[in-house]
């Protein structure tokens, strides 16, 4: 486990456990909380001292989409099943690729690096909700940049879970989290699929190839056996279909390694031109749109299934 000990200031810690500030500097100088004199409470802390009960919100369903491959559809799965999702739900969008292809289709500005946030190499972790940036309604965006690409080699142990402490917060305030992951195993990887309760792995049909798929099958099996218990696997998903005879064949051979979904994603011209035109997919074609809201709800179906 990792240490949890994120700091936060008077305001941060009160949103943090679901008060307001007056009700909060009551409790805490009642409690003698450790921090209450100097203003900063560690996260740690904050978790011995307030009930769960107290937190604001959801206990958030986070999901990693990864396949080690390049080219299979990773960040347009997660962008417009985040999308969907948002359509019922709050969802966080968590741009975890170096490439940070989900962050420039929304935003133009510069970009805070999320490496700066997150305790690597000895620095001190800060709170991440400030780079979080609304997208839509109910669709927040936490945005990447290249500075990601540093996080290499783990230098402690807790360097393995610096992405689940870091987004600890933010579980109560979102009911599903996907991370857009990026296309290689590594200590970035890692530390997505150690944060997330399942994962996802989209597969593209026009190019399909085992290749790779038993190595992430192992890598997520040492995970599940080493240092996240709770992940689960949701499946695999046939992305860029387009009619194909050998469906079933293609399907077949990724169920050696996951389950495969019966939603497929239909190649469409009009997911490259929302991207060009940095837009929702659903205000440029309802119908494909349609499509991630039928993968929506079977992810939904089977998180269901998981929890109960």
């Amino acid at each position: 486990m990792g240490n949890f000990d994120t700091i936060f200031d008077l305001e941060e810690a009160a949103k943090f456990v679901g008060l307001d500030l007056e009700d909060f500097q009551n409790r805490v100088s009642n409690l003698k909380v450790p921090g209450w004199k100097t203003g900063e409470f560690k996260q740690s802390i904050l978790l011995k001292y307030f009930e769960s009960s107290n937190m604001e919100g959801f206990d958030s369903s986070v999901i990693a989409v990864s396949n080690q491959k390049g080219g299979e559809g990773k960040t347009t799965i997660s962008l417009y099943l985040a999308e969907a999702l948002s359509e019922n739900h709050k969802v966080l969008l968590i741009d975890w690729d170096p490439q940070a292809n989900a962050t420039h289709l929304f935003l133009r500005d510069e970009i805070p690096s999320i490496m700066d946030y997150l305790g690597y190499r000895g620095k001190k972790s800060k709170n991440i909700e400030p780079i979080i940036r609304n997208i839509s309604n109910n669709f927040d965006l936490l945005p990447s940049n290249l500075e990601l690409a540093n996080l290499t080699t783990p230098y402690e142990r807790d360097d393995f879970e610096l992405l689940k402490e870091a987004i600890l917060p933010l579980r109560s305030r979102y009911e599903y989290i996907i991370i857009d992951c990026p296309p290689s195993l590594g200590l970035i990887l890692e530390n997505a699929l150690i944060c997330a309760d399942y994962i996802l792995v989209p597969i593209q049909t026009r190019a399909f190839s085992l290749q790779g798929i038993k190595d992430l099958y192992e890598t997520i099996q040492k995970i599940q056996r080493k240092a996240n218990q709770r992940l689960r696997l949701l499946g695999a998903v046939l992305n860029q279909y387009e009619g194909q005879k050998a469906l079933a064949g293609l399907a077949e051979g990724v169920k050696k390694y996951f389950p495969v979904f019966e939603t497929v994603i239909q190649r469409r011209e009009s997911i490259p031109q929302a991207q060009a035109k940095m837009s929702l997919l659903s205000k440029i074609d309802l119908t494909t749109m349609k499509n991630f809201r039928e993968l929506a709800t079977e992810v939904k179906g089977k998180i269901y299934v998981e929890k109960n």
